[in-house]
């Protein structure tokens, strides 16, 4: 009972936002989503939520757990709340229902499940996606039945034969483990160890920017797919035990995509740490945030491949200028001291 008399006896927090940069716009259309998701190299279709519709959203802007802009899932509710110090609480009761597949793979009750569907077919042999997963459940009740989890689950034909049925691919790196969750990423009850894949466990109990008390580094799922085929995407997060002590789950905006095997150097975004704010973008500029990478060019061509002349790069601070780009999608080509990326660019 005592987690339960602190969710709601905390939940009167007022709230600053004087702290952090993300900003938030909730339960966006289902053309906006698919926009959103969608990266190179394959098609999205038949997009549907269930959950509260302040459950998910846009996030836009810079933070420690995540920058540039993308898709938010939440057990709670997606508001500037969450873009404060880690000292602020974040504990919404949706009073939604939970989730037979979330359920099973963290072996507990759900509650409050945020869940995105829709069809993809990719292009290429792989699909890839970059996430980060954040939760008030640490670091007080990690190894507790709390254990607020995600989860992609993925159907259609499997490369290597068979298919795969609602397969879970939020996986830890390199393994097959099949999840992401409190207790499966961590530094121990209360922050003091033992480990669990800790290495890609921020501990944000003193953060300024959100307000979780801990996060996933930037987490690359990685799904070998047949190209061409149709695959079908659940991809759900949920609390485990009760319905309080929120978690989210944060998309890089475009970050699903099925690109070729990398042999010449060239990457497509995150792999070098390269993202676009605002993305979509309604107004002249957009900022090129790349990490410790120095940019050395950046182009703008369209949907067809032309390039588009009018676009104006400025090396300092990395902006790039529209100049009255017409509304559409777009690939930007950014060459860093690195190599050579391509990002999707929505202007709207």
């Amino acid at each position: 009972m005592k987690k339960i008399y602190l969710a709601f006896l905390l939940i009167t927090l007022s709230l600053s936002t004087g702290f952090s940069q993300l900003t938030f716009t909730i339960a966006p259309s289902m053309a906006a989503l698919t926009n959103y998701f969608q990266g190179i190299g394959l098609t999205i279709s038949n997009m549907t939520v269930t959950g509260n519709p302040a459950s998910y959203g846009f996030f836009s802007g810079t933070s420690n757990m995540s920058f540039g802009s993308g898709v938010i899932m939440s057990t709670g509710m997606v508001n500037n709340l969450i873009s404060n110090p880690s000292g602020a609480f974040l504990s919404s009761d949706n009073a939604t229902m939970g989730d037979g597949l979330i359920s099973t793979v963290a072996s507990g009750p759900s509650y409050d499940a945020c869940i995105i569907e829709f069809d993809c077919v990719p292009v290429n042999s792989n699909l890839l996606f970059n996430f980060s997963f954040g939760s008030e459940e640490y670091n007080e009740y990690v190894y507790s039945g709390y254990n607020d989890a995600f989860a992609i689950a993925v159907t259609g034909p499997d490369p290597a034969g068979g298919s795969y049925n609602n397969t879970n691919f939020a996986r830890l790196p390199g393994t097959n483990t099949p999840v992401v969750s409190v207790n499966s990423i961590n530094n121990g009850n209360g922050g003091a160890g033992p480990c669990t894949n800790c290495v890609y466990y921020i501990d944000n109990a003193t953060g300024l920017d959100v307000a979780y008390d801990g996060f996933t580094s930037g987490l690359l799922g990685l799904v070998p797919v047949t190209p061409g085929q149709t695959y079908h995407f659940k991809i759900v997060i949920a609390d485990i035990g009760d319905p309080y002590y929120d978690s989210s789950v944060m998309f890089l905006a475009n970050s699903f995509k099925s690109a070729p095997p990398v042999t010449t150097g060239i990457q497509e975004n995150e792999e070098q740490g390269l993202a676009l704010y605002p993305n979509p973008s309604s107004g002249s500029v957009v900022k090129i945030d790349v990490k410790d990478n120095t940019i050395k060019s950046a182009e703008l061509f369209s949907a067809q491949g032309k390039r588009i002349e009018n676009v104006q790069f400025d090396e300092n601070p990395n902006t790039v200028k529209l100049n009255g780009t017409t509304k559409g999608v777009y690939f930007l080509h950014v060459t860093t001291n690195k190599g050579k990326s391509v990002k999707k660019l929505i202007v709207e």
